[in-house]
């Protein structure tokens, strides 16, 4: 009796199983391999939309049953051939990449399911001038102190990298740094370098390779050096903060400022966080040396970085003198220069994006020091700074910074 049943379970599981394998094998063979060439797009039914650098074209889709896809093929720039696919159930092509404005033959095929290609249709689209080429004239890059810095209007948004190189020994000119940036007003900086002439060399490429010609800039980059930060201690003045945030925890301790250790990510210590209850707010250091200023750089506290707890506006006054009043209008006190943040994304403070929190955290945000209307030489020599911050970024009355870098040329 068991040797039948199990001769019956065998004989019914082998069935299953062919009849399984039949059914996938079947499933396989999902086009007629001698269907006929699918039909092509009819010329009446194509429209053409242009823009920076591209063209949409949008057809009425043939009903064709072996229809798989419609390919396109084009030359956006000499020599370069590109293609673009859209799927039968897709009435809109996008052909991209295109190095200039002008006409541009594009040719569709209708490609089927048993990878039959019809004959090509053919159709003239115009983009406008690409977003490459219309940013390379704003560019610039001028000398600051350390190093150089630079800026370029992409008012399309696009991703567009700024590749820089360098000539400094007379000879052909290096790579040195390259830049990916997506937001209308572009920013970028080199630190580090040394004080003396040198070519420097600067083109736009877009995501396709397309690339503007070079900009040639003669440049020295100004001479600083970063202050020793050892050498610092504060200097409290009574209008200055009094306590650091939960009753001077020790991880919000104002040395904490200047202690050459940035929080990790994820870490909870090292941070100077000040109990306030409204700003304007200052704080002051002794510098111990006497130093003309050149630059600042700011590093958020990584965990109140994304909340908006950081100093938005700020501005920075100097003394010379080793015992200086608390009155910051007048007397001891002149003003070196008034500071904003920025940050790739925008003006918006509830919005920070992954971009705003490469460009803030770890490396720091960098505030130069530079003549204005309320400062004309903002570089005198001074032995005590004070920061008054005005406005966090969320506009709450409380924000932390993780920590503080400081150059100028030290005079003694």
């Amino acid at each position: 009796m068991n040797n039948k049943i199990i001769k019956y379970l065998t004989s019914f599981f082998l069935f299953f199983a062919v009849l399984v394998a039949c059914e996938e094998e079947q499933k396989l063979i999902y086009y007629d391999k001698g269907a006929k060439t699918p039909s092509v797009i009819e010329t009446g039914t194509i429209t053409v939309e242009n823009s920076a650098g591209k063209s949409v074209l949008r057809y009425k889709i043939p009903v064709d049953d072996n229809l798989l896809y419609v390919r396109a093929e084009y030359e956006p720039a000499p020599g370069v051939v590109r293609h673009a696919k859209s799927s039968r159930y897709t009435d809109t092509l996008a052909i991209e990449g295109f190095a200039a404005a002008g006409d541009y033959e594009v040719k569709l095929f209708s490609i089927g399911k048993n990878e039959k290609e019809s004959g090509p249709v053919t159709v003239t689209v115009s983009p406008l001038t690409p977003p490459v080429v219309e940013a390379f004239p704003s560019l610039e890059v001028i000398s600051v102190f350390g190093g150089i810095e630079g800026n370029f209007t992409n008012l399309s948004g696009q991703p567009l990298k700024i590749v820089l190189m360098v000539d400094s020994t007379g000879n052909e000119p290096e790579f040195m740094q390259s830049f990916m940036i997506d937001n209308p007003s572009a920013k970028f900086s080199v630190r580090n370098l040394p004080a003396k002439e040198m070519r420097f060399l600067a083109y736009l490429e877009d995501r396709w390779g397309n690339k503007t010609d070079t900009k040639t800039y003669i440049l020295t980059p100004m001479f600083e050096e970063a202050l020793d930060k050892t050498l610092w201690k504060e200097f409290k003045l009574p209008s200055d903060f009094q306590n650091t945030l939960e009753n001077n925890y020790p991880g919000y301790r104002f040395v904490g400022l200047f202690s050459d250790i940035i929080c990790p990510w994820g870490g909870w210590s090292d941070n100077f966080i000040p109990a306030i209850n409204s700003l304007p707010s200052t704080f002051t250091i002794d510098l111990g040396v006497e130093a003309r200023l050149s630059r600042f750089n700011m590093v958020p506290w990584w965990s109140w970085l994304t909340n908006g707890y950081y100093p938005r506006k700020f501005e920075v006054y100097g003394a010379a003198s080793r015992n200086p009043g608390d009155d910051l209008m007048g007397g001891d006190w002149t003003l070196i220069g008034k500071f904003e943040s920025w940050k790739p994304s925008g003006d918006d403070p509830m919005v920070f994006t992954d971009d705003d929190v490469n460009y803030l955290w770890p490396g720091g945000e960098n505030f130069d020091v530079k003549a204005s209307e309320e400062q004309p030489d903002p570089y005198f020599p001074v032995r005590m700074v004070r920061f008054r911050i005005m406005e966090t970024w969320n506009s709450d009355t409380n924000y932390s910074i993780d920590e503080l870098f400081i150059w100028g040329e030290v005079i003694k």
